[in-house]
């Protein structure tokens, strides 16, 4: 028999992937937590039980999907590959990930006007940036990119894939879009490593 506590974490895992699932087709707007209680097949009031209200609700959404999207990034990179490289094919399977219409609701469309531009990248910095700063980091390790300040130079990386990504967005066509700015940032990054060649 499942104890009180492994019941409370089901409800609250229902209730996660129920709002998943309907913020990521209705979006945020048009969701109201009686449709995430119907969804999840339980009572309204379990549902703010775990969560004070709908803004909360998403975060813990966004949190999931962007925990998400990170483990299919690390789950798809090649081990044991040129550093950089490794970093330019993260990034790219950041986007096509962030195609899926459901995903780039959630994360890019309503991600930042619902949390917030602070919030949204203090979470976002959790899972992707998280993998930014860390492929940084090794890049240096491994005399990829010449040693510099790590933070500042994961911090100008991220801003910029952000605000691509969330361009990308606004457009019809996400994946086009994406394929435009993809250059662009590859570029940057392959120029950090043939910095490291020139300098002495």
């Amino acid at each position: 028999m499942a104890t009180q506590e492994e019941r409370r974490a089901f409800t609250r895992a229902s209730v996660i992937e129920a709002a998943k699932k309907l913020f990521g087709s209705d979006g945020f707007a048009s969701t109201t937590m009686d449709d995430v209680a119907i969804e999840a097949g339980v009572a309204k009031g379990a549902v703010y039980h775990h969560f004070k209200s709908k803004r909360d609700v998403f975060e813990a959404v966004f949190e999931t999907v962007s925990a998400e999207l990170a483990g299919t990034i690390i789950s798809e990179a090649q081990p044991g590959g040129n550093t950089i490289e490794t970093l330019i094919s993260s990034t790219r399977t950041f986007f096509r990930l962030c195609a899926n219409p459901a995903t780039l609701r959630i994360l890019l469309q309503d991600g930042p006007a619902v949390l917030g531009p602070h919030d949204w990248r203090r979470l976002d910095a959790r899972h992707f940036g998280g993998l930014v700063t860390g492929s940084l980091g090794l890049a240096m390790e491994a005399g990829s990119i010449t040693r510099q300040p790590l933070e500042p130079l994961s911090q100008i990386m991220l801003a910029a894939i952000q605000a691509a990504a969330i361009n990308c967005a606004a457009t019809p066509d996400f994946q086009s879009a994406a394929n435009n700015y993809l250059e662009a940032l590859e570029s940057i990054l392959v120029g950090l490593s043939a910095s490291s060649q020139i300098r002495p």
